[in-house]
């Protein structure tokens, strides 16, 4: 295939569909007859395409097997990644050139090329392509314009499998570290424990002051007990009963003091009438 194939090819040949006609063909590129019977006709020198001559009737366009491996390769170059000479291609567009003549001599590679990488652009959708009047129109789109300005994307770069495994092992050591269960404040009195016994005193060493000891106690479990069984509520009780009981006593002896003053002034009064006093 002869390298003079450039991207206003590539974008014609792309319109042309099984049914097309070279009498209706100026309509889908927005061109006149003219136009598009010029630019049919360069396709035609290159093998492109081929005509089907009807009379009378329209004639016909076939896509030959040239022309249909073109349109492959272009596919195939549109799933490439983006790469240096697509962000070159686009920063001359963002420059100005929009002329495929221009670009062309500005990036300084062949016409198959550039048409491949422009194909591949358009389809990404870096680029903006139209033919009007059987001229290319191209602009840059939002993401072609940012694209030019930040540059190459970045890419991951691949780990080899000694710094994967490296890296399991470091999260696998990380994971294991956090599970560990650190020391509880309870195991530590028992290390202490086991680590420092205190002796036991001898219990027969000191008879004579286990006794004085055990005596008090003594006397302070009965005091206890006997607290338990006369609470404060019953002394109090008791105290009242004692002091009714006390009250009682010296008014019955009040009254019988008063009896005995009247039994004794009685006496007298009848003394008295008798005449005995």
């Amino acid at each position: 295939m002869p390298n003079e194939i450039n991207f206003m090819d590539v974008t014609v040949l792309k319109r042309i569909k099984p049914d097309t006609t070279v009498e209706k063909f100026g309509g889908l590129i927005n061109s006149s007859f003219f136009d598009a019977s010029n630019a049919l006709g360069t396709l035609k020198l290159k093998g492109l395409v081929d005509f089907t001559t009807y009379v009378p009737g329209q004639n016909s366009i076939t896509v030959t097997e040239i022309g249909k491996k073109l349109l492959e390769e272009a596919d195939t170059k549109e799933k490439m990644p983006f790469d240096q000479l697509d962000l070159a291609i686009l920063t001359q567009l963002s420059a100005g050139k929009r002329n495929l003549a221009d670009l062309s001599t500005a990036v300084n590679i062949n016409s198959k090329d550039l048409a491949m990488h422009l194909y591949k652009l358009g389809e990404q959708q870096y680029i903006s392509v139209d033919i009007r009047n059987g001229s290319l129109d191209m602009s840059l789109t939002e993401k072609g314009f940012m694209q030019s300005k930040a540059g190459m994307p970045q890419q991951q770069v691949p780990q080899t499998p000694a710094q994967g495994t490296q890296q399991i092992q470091n999260v696998h050591a990380q994971t294991t570290a956090m599970q560990q269960p650190a020391a509880t404040p309870s195991q530590t009195p028992q290390n202490a424990s086991t680590q420092t016994t205190p002796t036991k005193p001898n219990p027969g060493a000191q008879p004579a002051a286990a006794a004085p000891a055990s005596n008090a106690q003594q006397a302070q479990n009965t005091q206890a007990a006997q607290e338990m069984q006369h609470p404060p509520e019953d002394k109090e009780i008791a105290e009242m009963q004692k002091q009714l009981s006390q009250n009682t006593q010296k008014k019955s002896n009040k009254m019988l003091y008063a009896a005995a003053a009247i039994i004794i002034i009685i006496i007298l009064l009848a003394l008295f009438a008798k005449g005995v006093l």
